[in-house]
């Protein structure tokens, strides 16, 4: 059946059509749906909408250590309680920022020390070396060179913010993404196309952390799920979107649905890869979810409840 891309209204086909990821490589979704939206859109939600969501999640990306379809998380730079900075690549280690360069006179001689972050980084430090000090003995600075790895006794201080029109907006087309996939028309989400394609159209999100919606949830598994629901009874097409286990979303997609009553949902371990069979209950009246959109649905310290949930697996491991 020919659909319309819901973003800009054109009539998806062979040569427009795309693979758009449900939930976005750059935080390890896999699944992709076709017959969504254009190529076209496809490509510009994704310089904003998923770059500005990924870019939030990025310090969880490289805690948890994920693992992308196609590329890795980008490193990045994060600050010690003890005041320094570090840079956490994407397998876990560590770097310093930048290469450190000092020289001492001592007893009317230069002393050089150089700190690099590889040999390759070290030995173009010391060709400027050679270039300032033409008599210095380079190749017995390489020889003298040690690789070490250090252990810091410092903790390192982790910055989230979640929100925001363009991530909201990421999290709201991959809730449209998978009432695609569960061969609804998206026709059915008026909520949601006009919060998509309109600047001022109100948000059809906020956040839910009163009850756990997922019945069956993994232990210490900081999961992605995007679930969706059409209520034939209360007219009702709503979401429940999570990311990470601590990033907790519900929506309305639309309201006055007549067609027969559907669930469906797309979840993984972005860790593993491995996609995971959840029971999400979706059973929210219009009341509650609009109480998520005006932030009364976060009890205190229910955020922090739920990352503590998920982080001291990962600190054992």
């Amino acid at each position: 059946m020919a659909s319309n891309c819901p973003l800009c209204g054109k009539k998806i086909t062979q040569d427009n059509d795309t693979k758009e990821h449900i939930i976005p490589n750059a935080i390890g979704g896999r699944k992709k749906v076709t017959g969504f939206i254009c190529n076209a859109c496809n490509n510009k939600s994704g310089d904003t909408w998923e770059n500005e969501l990924a870019k939030q999640l990025n310090p969880l990306s490289l805690f948890f250590r994920i693992s992308r379809e196609r590329g890795n998380a980008p490193r990045q730079k994060f600050g010690m309680t003890d005041g320094k900075e570090i840079v956490l690549e994407h397998d876990g280690s560590m770097t310093i920022p930048k290469p450190q360069y000092r020289e001492n006179i001592v007893d009317g001689q230069v002393q050089i020390s150089i700190q690099a972050r590889t040999i390759q980084e070290a030995k173009g430090m010391l060709k400027g070396v050679a270039r300032k000090y033409p008599n210095a003995d380079v190749d017995s600075f390489l020889d003298n060179a040690q690789v070490k790895s250090t252990y810091s006794p410092e903790m390192m201080e982790f910055r989230l913010s979640f929100g925001g029109t363009d991530a909201g907006r990421s999290i709201v087309k991959s809730a449209l993404a998978v009432v695609s996939d569960a061969k609804q028309s998206t026709t059915i989400c008026q909520n949601a196309i006009a919060y998509l394609t309109d600047q001022n159209a109100e948000a059809c999100f906020g956040y839910y952390y009163v009850r756990d919606l997922v019945v069956n949830r993994p232990s210490g598994v900081p999961l992605h799920c995007v679930a969706v629901q059409g209520d034939q009874k209360t007219g009702l097409v709503t979401f429940y979107a999570e990311y990470f286990g601590v990033q907790r979303v519900v929506g309305c997609l639309g309201q006055g649905y007549q067609g027969e009553s559907f669930n469906h949902q797309y979840a993984i371990d972005p860790v593993s890869g491995t996609e995971l069979s959840l029971d999400v209950k979706l059973d929210l009246s219009i009341t509650e979810i609009k109480d998520a959109y005006d932030y009364k649905a976060i009890p205190s310290r229910s955020i922090e409840n739920a990352m503590a949930s998920i982080i001291p697996v990962v600190v054992v491991n």
